[in-house]
């Protein structure tokens, strides 16, 4: 184990984010809400999806869910392995955000066999989704600004050693 402290933030975060993305999903799951807030920019639209992003691999619930499920296991895994919490803050957050939503996700589709998306754009044509695929694109775009800045540092330490 590289880091305890980093395990125990990314476990104790994961719970966290979960738990936030729960209590959003059964607010507007709520029959009084659903289907009453709507705007210009967004409204609040329960759909069931059995499918991944766009609509991909409908009914392939099962699949998705261990998916997700081994997913985490493998950034669980890296968090153990090579991640350090005084050095690798931002990449340790990006792989906690995107564990919640990948967990989030995975265990709606296997407690109900689909994931309840709630979150629709009415400014562009976008799929409806939830605040679990929130999570999974903040931990992507997180994870690709450490790449970048740990491609920025690279070439820079090369460059000054030419």
């Amino acid at each position: 184990m590289k880091d305890k402290k980093a395990l125990i933030f990314y476990f104790l975060m994961t719970i966290v984010l979960l738990d936030f993305g729960n209590h959003l999903k059964r607010i507007f799951e709520n029959s009084y809400i659903s289907n009453k807030i709507s705007n210009s920019i967004f409204s609040i639209l329960v759909v069931n999806n059995t499918g991944s992003a766009f609509g991909m691999f409908q009914d392939k619930t099962m699949i998705l869910a261990w998916f997700g499920i081994l997913v985490v296991l493998v950034i669980a895994f890296e968090v153990i392995k090579n991640i350090s919490f005084n050095t690798d803050k931002t990449e340790l957050l990006s792989l906690t955000f995107f564990s919640a939503g990948a967990l989030g996700n995975a265990l709606e589709r296997i407690n109900f066999g689909y994931v309840a998306d709630y979150i629709k754009l009415n400014f562009i044509d976008f799929p409806v989704f939830n605040a679990f695929d929130i999570m999974i694109c903040i931990g992507i775009f997180l994870y690709c600004l450490c790449l970048f800045f740990d491609f920025k540092k690279a070439k820079k330490v090369k460059n000054e050693g030419n």
